[in-house]
């Protein structure tokens, strides 16, 4: 399980570890790591691990943080229980492992995010294209994409924008910023996949997103 490993100071970002998901397949000599550690806001940011029997629990606490003290609102905790359960569901089903989700203040402005992390498995000696192939494919479709050096080594970063989602309350564009991993000494990779449905603010997310993303480094 992912937690904080030390309590954070207001405002500080939380240091976690992932679940140890990414020691899967070797295909070298050399051990792959058998984790991750990546910093998360102390504030307005919650992890769900997308996992069917702890989602459920974790949903009900949010639910019931969010809705305190209201006792007159049972549909609309209906339909917040609902959709976090349909998001967790999607996630899961494509392979997340965990999911973050985020709501905050900014200069007055309420904002939501979330980051899913997600394993991407493949059997050792399976050809896979390269990042720089991946990259030189996206830009050809016209999306932005660049291979980039991070902490945690050659990443493939794409920042793009898809339609509203009927039924999530949002009429903005989200704005999405991906950021993929070879995972080392393994055919796997890792997805990191920020999105914010809030436009106006798109600009400052993604360099919050950006900053995360350069926390996250591999661990023994």
């Amino acid at each position: 399980m992912t937690s904080p490993t030390e309590p954070p100071s207001a405002g500080s970002p939380a240091a976690v570890d992932g679940p140890g998901a990414p020691a899967d397949e070797e295909t070298g000599a050399q051990a792959p790591p058998r984790d991750y550690r990546l910093m998360i806001p102390s504030q307005g940011w919650t992890r769900i691990a997308l996992d069917p029997e702890v989602w459920p629990r974790r949903i009900q606490v949010m639910v019931d943080k969010k809705f305190r003290g209201i006792d007159n609102a049972p549909h609309l905790k209906a339909e917040m229980r609902g959709d976090l359960e349909r998001r967790c569901q999607e996630a899961w089903e494509k392979g997340g492992i965990e999911l973050y989700l985020g709501s905050m203040d900014v200069v007055g402005v309420p904002v939501s995010a979330s980051l899913l992390v997600t394993l991407i498995p493949r059997p050792a000696g399976q050809a896979r294209a390269t990042l720089e192939q991946m990259a030189l494919g996206l830009a050809a479709e016209g999306r932005d994409a660049r291979v980039t050096e991070l902490p945690a080594g050659k990443a493939l970063v794409q920042t793009y924008k898809t339609p509203p989602r009927p039924g999530y309350g949002s009429t903005f564009p989200d704005t999405h910023h991906d950021v993929l991993f070879d995972v080392p000494h393994t055919a796997s990779q890792l997805l990191l996949s920020f999105s914010t449905p809030v436009e106006p603010l798109a600009e400052a997310m993604v360099e919050l997103f950006e900053s995360m993303a350069l926390s996250f480094v591999w661990k023994g």
